[in-house]
């Protein structure tokens, strides 16, 4: 019971602020690396908690992020821009599997066992369940996967 309530803690203030961080730099990844700018990354909602260079971290910082950025390309054809545009949708989701497959071989190489690796893969796997399917969060902001599928629809938002 004890290491249940422990592991929802760990998971909920630790975990999901950490898997938003990773998620989000896997926008600026793809972001930066197609010639994009990235302003900040936010990690929660509401109110500013603190600020640390392009990171800043609000007060509800256990849910929610969001990578603020510009991406503009005007030579690439329509093709290979909706697969920009695609990987840069996609990067947070990318970035949380690598973490996941790392984490994965870690163990199968390593004799590393913990209670909390579970909650780690299931507060991942929510999170990136959650971004895949195409909604308007009640933030107003747009899922990846909606971004995804407005990309793919010629509705093409290039502000991230």
């Amino acid at each position: 019971m004890i290491e249940t309530i422990v592991g929802y803690i760990v998971a909920l203030f630790i975990f999901q602020p950490l898997n938003v961080f990773i998620h989000e730099h896997g926008h600026a990844f793809f972001v930066k690396i197609f010639g994009g700018k990235v302003y900040k990354i936010e990690i929660g909602i509401g109110d500013p908690l603190f600020k640390i260079g392009s990171l800043q971290v609000n007060k509800q910082f256990f849910m929610f992020g969001i990578c603020r950025g510009e991406y503009n390309s005007p030579d690439s054809t329509l093709l290979i821009e909706k697969i920009k545009l695609s990987l840069i949708a996609l990067g947070g989701i990318i970035f949380n599997l690598a973490t996941i497959l790392l984490l994965i071989v870690v163990k199968m190489y390593t004799s590393h066992h913990h209670f909390l690796d579970g909650y780690f893969f299931s507060f991942t796997g929510v999170l990136i369940l959650s971004a895949i399917i195409p909604v308007t969060y009640f933030t107003g902001y747009k899922s990846d996967g909606l971004v995804l599928f407005n990309t793919w629809k010629n509705e093409i938002d290039k502000v991230y």
